[in-house]
C-alpha cells in the first residue's frame, strides 16, 4: 500500500483549491441570497454558474496534486493576490449603491436613448396604464423611461405615481428641482448611472438626499440644458420604503 507523506504536503496547489473552492463558493452564495444582483446584471448569472463549475471541477482534479513533491520554484505569495480579495469578498456583506458612491456617475434626465424596437414591437412594449396613472415600479420603470421621452408628446398631461430616491446633487438644479431616480445598471456595479424625470416641488430643498420618496403628479415638458424633456409636476411627495428590487436594468 502507498503511504503519503505528508511532508510532501504541496502548500501551492492547497492555495489553489483553496482559492477556487472559495471563489466557487462566493458565485453560488451571491446567487442563491440574491446579493449578486448587487455586483453585476442579473444576465450574467449563468456564466457565474459556469464559472462556479468550472472552478469545481479544476479544484476536484488538484486534489491528486496535493502530496507530490513542488515542482519548480513556488508562487504561493503570488496566489495571495486571488486569496486576500476572496476573504474580503466573504467577510464584507454587499452594500446597496446611492448617489454618494465614488462609481455612480450624474443623474441622466436628457439624452434617454431612444427605444430601437419594431413600430410594432415597440407598441406592444407601451406601458399600460392603471385607472388612467402611468405607474412606475422596479419591473417597468426604464420601460416607462423609455417610452415617455420617445413619445413625450403622447404622455404630457397624464397622471403618473413613481417610487425613487432623491437625487439632488446637481448644480443645474432649482430649489424645487429634484429627480426620484434609480440606478440603472448595464452590466455590473462599475457602470451604475441614476436616471429618472426632473421633478418639481415646492418643497423640494427639504428633501434628504438619498431617501426614498413616493411621488405623484402630471408629466409635463419643459427644457433643460437646451434640450425639450419629461418632468412631474408633483401634486404630492411622500417618504416611502427602499424597494426590494432597487436597481433597474435596460435590458
Amino acid at each position: 500500500m502507498k503511504v503519503i507523506k505528508l511532508n510532501n504536503f504541496n502548500i501551492n496547489i492547497a492555495l489553489k483549491i483553496f482559492s477556487l473552492l472559495g471563489f466557487s463558493f462566493f458565485f453560488i452564495n451571491s446567487i442563491c441570497t440574491g446579493s449578486v444582483n448587487r455586483y453585476v446584471h442579473p444576465r450574467i448569472i449563468p456564466y457565474m454558474l459556469f464559472a462556479a463549475g468550472a472552478m469545481l471541477v479544476i479544484a476536484f482534479l488538484l486534489f491528486g496534486e496535493l502530496f507530490k513533491p513542488q515542482k519548480g520554484k513556488s508562487n504561493s505569495l503570488a496566489l495571495l493576490f486571488y486569496i486576500v480579495p476572496l476573504i474580503m469578498a466573504v467577510a464584507l456583506p454587499a452594500q446597496s449603491f446611492d448617489s454618494n458612491t465614488r462609481t455612480v456617475g450624474d443623474v441622466q434626465i436628457s439624452g434617454i436613448e431612444e427605444n430601437t424596437n419594431k413600430p410594432d414591437e415597440k407598441e406592444n412594449n407601451a406601458p399600460s396604464l392603471q385607472n388612467g396613472i402611468l405607474v412606475m415600479d422596479s419591473s417597468n420603470f426604464y420601460n416607462c423611461l423609455n417610452e415617455v421621452y420617445s413619445n413625450l408628446d403622447k404622455y404630457v398631461g397624464t397622471q403618473i405615481e413613481v417610487v425613487g430616491f432623491v437625487f439632488n446633487d446637481n448644480e443645474d438644479f432649482k430649489d424645487n428641482e429634484f429627480v426620484p431616480a434609480r440606478l440603472m445598471m448595464v452590466c455590473c456595479a462599475a457602470d451604475m448611472q441614476p436616471v429618472g424625470f426632473l421633478c418639481r416641488h415646492d418643497k423640494a430643498l427639504e428633501l434628504k438626499a438619498n431617501s426614498w420618496v413616493k411621488v405623484t403628479g402630471i408629466i409635463k415638458k419643459t427644457e433643460f440644458e437646451g434640450e425639450g424633456v419629461p418632468s412631474i409636476e408633483a401634486k404630492s411627495v411622500v417618504e416611502t420604503e427602499k424597494p426590494n428590487d432597487d436597481y433597474i436594468y435596460p435590458y
